[in-house]
Protein backbone atom coordinates (compact mmCIF):
# COMPACT_ATOMS: atom_id res chain seq x y z
CA UNK A 1 0.00 0.00 0.00
CA UNK A 2 1.39 3.36 -1.01
CA UNK A 3 0.51 6.92 -0.12
CA UNK A 4 -2.45 8.54 -1.81
CA UNK A 5 -1.26 11.27 -4.17
CA UNK A 6 -4.68 12.67 -5.09
CA UNK A 7 -4.84 16.35 -4.22
CA UNK A 8 -1.38 16.22 -2.61
CA UNK A 9 0.10 18.58 -5.20
CA UNK A 10 -1.08 21.24 -7.61
CA UNK A 11 0.15 22.73 -10.84
CA UNK A 12 1.44 26.29 -10.83
CA UNK A 13 3.21 28.64 -13.20
CA UNK A 14 6.70 29.92 -12.51
CA UNK A 15 9.31 31.97 -14.37
CA UNK A 16 12.62 30.36 -15.32
CA UNK A 17 15.21 32.30 -17.27
CA UNK A 18 12.50 34.72 -18.36
CA UNK A 19 10.11 32.03 -19.59
CA UNK A 20 6.88 30.76 -18.06
CA UNK A 21 7.15 27.12 -17.03
CA UNK A 22 4.81 24.58 -15.46
CA UNK A 23 5.72 23.38 -11.97
CA UNK A 24 4.17 21.28 -9.21
CA UNK A 25 4.05 22.15 -5.50
CA UNK A 26 2.99 20.13 -2.47
CA UNK A 27 -0.33 21.05 -0.87
CA UNK A 28 -0.67 21.53 2.88
CA UNK A 29 -3.80 21.94 4.98
CA UNK A 30 -4.48 22.56 8.65
CA UNK A 31 -5.98 19.77 10.73
CA UNK A 32 -7.16 19.80 14.36
CA UNK A 33 -7.27 16.69 16.53
CA UNK A 34 -9.83 16.44 19.34
CA UNK A 35 -9.64 13.47 21.72
CA UNK A 36 -12.51 12.96 24.17
CA UNK A 37 -13.62 16.55 23.54
CA UNK A 38 -10.14 17.84 24.38
CA UNK A 39 -7.99 19.64 21.76
CA UNK A 40 -4.63 17.89 21.60
CA UNK A 41 -3.04 18.91 18.28
CA UNK A 42 -3.22 21.44 15.44
CA UNK A 43 -0.93 20.45 12.57
CA UNK A 44 -0.11 21.18 8.95
CA UNK A 45 -0.46 18.03 6.87
CA UNK A 46 -0.82 16.77 3.32
CA UNK A 47 -4.36 15.77 2.32
CA UNK A 48 -5.22 12.10 2.90
CA UNK A 49 -4.99 9.55 5.72
CA UNK A 50 -6.53 11.93 8.27
CA UNK A 51 -8.04 9.07 10.29
CA UNK A 52 -4.75 7.19 10.24
CA UNK A 53 -2.94 10.33 11.40
CA UNK A 54 -5.28 10.61 14.39
CA UNK A 55 -4.71 6.98 15.38
CA UNK A 56 -0.95 7.14 14.90
CA UNK A 57 -0.63 10.42 16.79
CA UNK A 58 -2.65 9.13 19.75
CA UNK A 59 -0.61 5.94 20.05
CA UNK A 60 2.76 7.51 19.24
CA UNK A 61 2.24 10.26 21.83
CA UNK A 62 1.09 7.75 24.45
CA UNK A 63 -2.48 9.06 24.74
CA UNK A 64 -3.91 5.63 23.90
CA UNK A 65 -2.22 2.34 24.72
CA UNK A 66 -4.39 -0.37 23.09
CA UNK A 67 -6.46 -0.45 19.87
CA UNK A 68 -9.58 -1.65 21.68
CA UNK A 69 -9.63 1.63 23.64
CA UNK A 70 -10.56 3.49 20.44
CA UNK A 71 -14.35 3.61 20.08
CA UNK A 72 -14.79 6.03 17.18
CA UNK A 73 -12.79 8.20 14.80
CA UNK A 74 -14.77 10.82 12.91
CA UNK A 75 -13.29 13.16 10.28
CA UNK A 76 -15.33 16.34 9.81
CA UNK A 77 -13.80 18.93 7.53
CA UNK A 78 -10.48 20.03 8.99
CA UNK A 79 -11.07 18.34 12.37
CA UNK A 80 -10.70 14.73 13.51
CA UNK A 81 -12.66 13.65 16.59
CA UNK A 82 -11.53 10.58 18.54
CA UNK A 83 -13.59 8.90 21.24
CA UNK A 84 -11.63 6.55 23.48
CA UNK A 85 -11.97 4.83 26.84
CA UNK A 86 -8.42 5.85 27.68
CA UNK A 87 -7.79 8.65 30.15
CA UNK A 88 -4.71 10.84 29.90
CA UNK A 89 -3.23 13.84 31.61
CA UNK A 90 -0.09 14.78 29.72
CA UNK A 91 1.93 17.96 30.04
CA UNK A 92 2.43 19.70 26.72
CA UNK A 93 5.23 22.09 25.86
CA UNK A 94 5.03 24.67 23.09
CA UNK A 95 8.35 24.62 21.26
CA UNK A 96 9.94 24.67 17.85
CA UNK A 97 10.08 21.19 16.36
CA UNK A 98 12.92 19.97 14.18
CA UNK A 99 10.44 20.42 11.30
CA UNK A 100 10.87 24.16 12.05
CA UNK A 101 7.17 24.62 12.75
CA UNK A 102 5.63 25.53 16.08
CA UNK A 103 3.28 23.06 17.75
CA UNK A 104 2.11 21.37 20.92
CA UNK A 105 3.68 18.01 21.66
CA UNK A 106 4.15 15.86 24.71
CA UNK A 107 7.49 15.91 26.47
CA UNK A 108 9.93 13.18 25.45
CA UNK A 109 9.81 10.85 28.44
CA UNK A 110 11.63 7.53 28.07
CA UNK A 111 11.44 6.14 31.62
CA UNK A 112 8.50 3.80 30.98
CA UNK A 113 9.27 3.00 27.34
CA UNK A 114 11.24 -0.12 26.41
CA UNK A 115 11.23 -1.96 23.08
CA UNK A 116 10.83 -5.68 23.79
CA UNK A 117 10.95 -7.00 20.22
CA UNK A 118 13.90 -9.24 19.36
CA UNK A 119 13.38 -8.89 15.60
CA UNK A 120 16.50 -9.27 13.47
CA UNK A 121 16.60 -8.00 9.88
CA UNK A 122 19.25 -8.58 7.19
CA UNK A 123 21.01 -5.38 6.17
CA UNK A 124 20.37 -6.35 2.54
CA UNK A 125 16.60 -6.18 3.14
CA UNK A 126 16.89 -2.68 4.60
CA UNK A 127 18.97 -1.50 1.61
CA UNK A 128 16.42 -2.92 -0.83
CA UNK A 129 13.45 -1.43 1.00
CA UNK A 130 15.13 1.98 1.17
CA UNK A 131 15.42 1.87 -2.64
CA UNK A 132 11.74 0.89 -2.75
CA UNK A 133 10.89 3.86 -0.52
CA UNK A 134 12.63 6.26 -2.89
CA UNK A 135 11.19 4.64 -6.01
CA UNK A 136 7.59 4.91 -4.82
CA UNK A 137 7.84 8.44 -3.39
CA UNK A 138 5.89 9.84 -6.31
CA UNK A 139 4.86 13.16 -4.76
CA UNK A 140 8.44 13.85 -3.65
CA UNK A 141 9.71 13.19 -7.17
CA UNK A 142 7.09 15.57 -8.59
CA UNK A 143 7.41 18.39 -6.03
CA UNK A 144 10.49 17.87 -3.85
CA UNK A 145 8.29 19.18 -1.02
CA UNK A 146 7.35 16.11 1.05
CA UNK A 147 8.90 13.46 3.29
CA UNK A 148 8.44 9.70 2.97
CA UNK A 149 8.03 7.12 5.75
CA UNK A 150 7.41 3.39 5.31
CA UNK A 151 6.33 0.59 7.63
CA UNK A 152 8.02 -2.57 6.40
CA UNK A 153 7.73 -6.22 7.36
CA UNK A 154 7.93 -9.70 5.89
CA UNK A 155 4.52 -9.43 4.21
CA UNK A 156 3.77 -5.70 4.10
CA UNK A 157 5.16 -2.38 2.95
CA UNK A 158 3.08 0.73 3.69
CA UNK A 159 4.40 4.07 2.45
CA UNK A 160 3.11 7.55 3.26
CA UNK A 161 4.30 10.94 2.01
CA UNK A 162 3.55 14.16 3.84
CA UNK A 163 4.78 17.74 4.10
CA UNK A 164 5.79 16.88 7.70
CA UNK A 165 7.97 13.89 8.46
CA UNK A 166 6.42 13.72 11.95
CA UNK A 167 2.94 13.49 10.43
CA UNK A 168 4.10 10.94 7.82
CA UNK A 169 5.26 8.76 10.71
CA UNK A 170 1.96 9.23 12.56
CA UNK A 171 0.04 8.26 9.43
CA UNK A 172 2.02 5.11 8.74
CA UNK A 173 1.70 3.99 12.38
CA UNK A 174 -2.04 4.58 12.08
CA UNK A 175 -2.12 2.48 8.90
CA UNK A 176 -0.37 -0.32 10.75
CA UNK A 177 -2.91 -0.15 13.58
CA UNK A 178 -5.86 -0.30 11.15
CA UNK A 179 -4.30 -3.23 9.28
CA UNK A 180 -3.52 -5.03 12.58
CA UNK A 181 0.19 -5.20 11.78
CA UNK A 182 2.46 -6.85 14.36
CA UNK A 183 4.75 -3.91 15.11
CA UNK A 184 7.22 -6.17 16.91
CA UNK A 185 7.92 -7.84 13.55
CA UNK A 186 8.11 -4.62 11.54
CA UNK A 187 10.36 -1.58 11.20
CA UNK A 188 10.33 2.02 10.01
CA UNK A 189 12.15 3.58 7.05
CA UNK A 190 12.37 7.35 6.68
CA UNK A 191 13.68 9.83 4.14
CA UNK A 192 14.33 12.52 6.74
CA UNK A 193 16.29 13.34 9.88
CA UNK A 194 15.58 11.41 13.09
CA UNK A 195 15.01 13.63 16.15
CA UNK A 196 13.96 12.37 19.57
CA UNK A 197 10.31 13.40 19.16
CA UNK A 198 10.03 11.01 16.19
CA UNK A 199 12.06 8.20 17.70
CA UNK A 200 9.96 8.08 20.89
CA UNK A 201 6.82 7.49 18.80
CA UNK A 202 8.42 4.42 17.25
CA UNK A 203 9.57 3.05 20.60
CA UNK A 204 6.16 3.58 22.23
CA UNK A 205 4.48 1.20 19.77
CA UNK A 206 7.27 -1.42 20.08
CA UNK A 207 8.70 -0.99 16.59
CA UNK A 208 12.29 -2.24 17.07
CA UNK A 209 14.16 -0.52 14.21
CA UNK A 210 14.09 2.89 12.56
CA UNK A 211 16.38 3.63 9.62
CA UNK A 212 16.83 6.81 7.61
CA UNK A 213 18.44 7.70 4.33
CA UNK A 214 19.67 10.90 5.95
CA UNK A 215 21.04 11.93 9.35
CA UNK A 216 20.09 11.30 12.96
CA UNK A 217 20.00 14.07 15.56
CA UNK A 218 21.60 13.75 18.98
CA UNK A 219 18.18 13.65 20.68
CA UNK A 220 17.17 10.76 18.44
CA UNK A 221 20.26 8.72 19.27
CA UNK A 222 19.84 9.37 22.99
CA UNK A 223 16.16 8.40 22.89
CA UNK A 224 16.87 5.20 20.91
CA UNK A 225 19.64 4.21 23.30
CA UNK A 226 17.43 4.66 26.36
CA UNK A 227 14.46 2.75 24.90
CA UNK A 228 16.30 -0.27 23.42
CA UNK A 229 15.53 0.81 19.86
CA UNK A 230 17.88 0.20 16.94
CA UNK A 231 18.59 3.43 15.04
CA UNK A 232 20.40 3.43 11.71
CA UNK A 233 21.03 6.34 9.35
CA UNK A 234 22.80 7.27 6.12
CA UNK A 235 21.33 4.12 4.55
CA UNK A 236 22.62 4.48 1.01
CA UNK A 237 23.72 1.92 -1.53
CA UNK A 238 25.17 -0.91 0.52
CA UNK A 239 26.21 1.06 3.59
CA UNK A 240 24.70 2.48 6.78
CA UNK A 241 25.69 3.74 10.21
CA UNK A 242 24.07 1.92 13.13
CA UNK A 243 24.08 4.14 16.21
CA UNK A 244 22.26 2.06 18.82
CA UNK A 245 21.57 -1.62 19.59
CA UNK A 246 23.19 -2.99 16.39
CA UNK A 247 22.36 -6.65 17.12
CA UNK A 248 19.04 -6.39 15.27
CA UNK A 249 20.64 -5.71 11.88
CA UNK A 250 22.39 -8.74 10.40
CA UNK A 251 25.35 -8.35 8.05
CA UNK A 252 25.59 -11.44 5.88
Amino acid sequence: MFSEDKEMFLEVEAFREGKIIKDYVAVERELRLIVNDRPVARVKISPGFEEEFALGYCFGEGLIKRPEQVKKVDVRGNTVFVKATASFDLTYDNYILSDCVSGWRARIETEDVWVTSDLRVPAKEIYENMIKLRKHSKVWRKTGGVHSVALAGEEHFFLVEDVSRHVALDKVIGLGIKEEVDFGKSYILSSGRLPGDMVIKVARVNLPIIASRTAPLSSGIECAKETNLTLAAFVRGRGMNIYTHPQRIINE
